[in-house]
């Protein structure tokens, strides 16, 4: 049986890197959403926060294809976004549809955390444009946007893990369960 690694969350909780220790970790093929979307942003371009969003959308549909073909070859798989319900529910209907079992880590934190990660980033990082397309000027305007994309009802298996420090990464607890989903 074919094994799907989601890893979604907040922004600034570091799913990316997460993501990307795990692949190595497993031996296993890891798809960033950043990654996908500096490509068609660089690629497409965009010039406006509307043309960005298309380009997030496409990202997620171009990760649920990703997977519709590693699930053919019932070959594991790391995904990592901010998901939405409806790209969850596409993954979950594939992995279905394949014999996959679907793990989802859902990583949030304390809003005024990730806000100070999040104007680091902005300020201090070299992050590529597309990433750069969200002012929040306020930090309640930063915790509305985290707020509205947060999933409540997220689909099959799912470990929420608190993401206030990084410390989770390597945590010996939640590895564990990760380890037994991927053997």
């Amino acid at each position: 049986m074919g094994k799907l690694l989601l890893i979604m969350g907040d922004l600034a909780t570091g799913k990316s890197t997460f993501a990307r220790g795990l692949s190595r970790r497993y031996g296993v093929n890891v798809f960033v959403k950043d990654d996908i979307k500096e490509i068609l942003g660089d690629t497409i371009g965009f010039t406006n926060r509307a043309e960005n969003k298309r380009l997030s959308v496409a990202t997620g549909a171009l990760m649920c294809h990703i997977f519709s073909g590693f699930g053919k070859l019932g070959k594991p798989l790391i995904l990592e976004a901010n998901f939405r319900i409806g790209e969850l529910e596409t993954l979950h209907k594939i992995a279905a549809e394949h014999g996959y079992q679907v793990l989802t880590l859902q990583l949030q934190g304390s809003i005024p955390v990730l806000y100070g990660r999040f104007l680091n980033r902005i300020h201090n990082e070299n992050r590529h444009p597309v990433h750069i397309c969200e002012e929040f000027d306020t930090l309640e305007g930063f915790r509305e946007y985290i707020e509205s994309l947060r999933c409540p009802n997220i689909p099959g298996d799912v470990l929420a893990i608190n993401a206030d420090d990084f410390s989770y990464q390597a945590d010996p607890q939640l590895l564990a369960k990760i380890d037994t989903f991927m053997k």
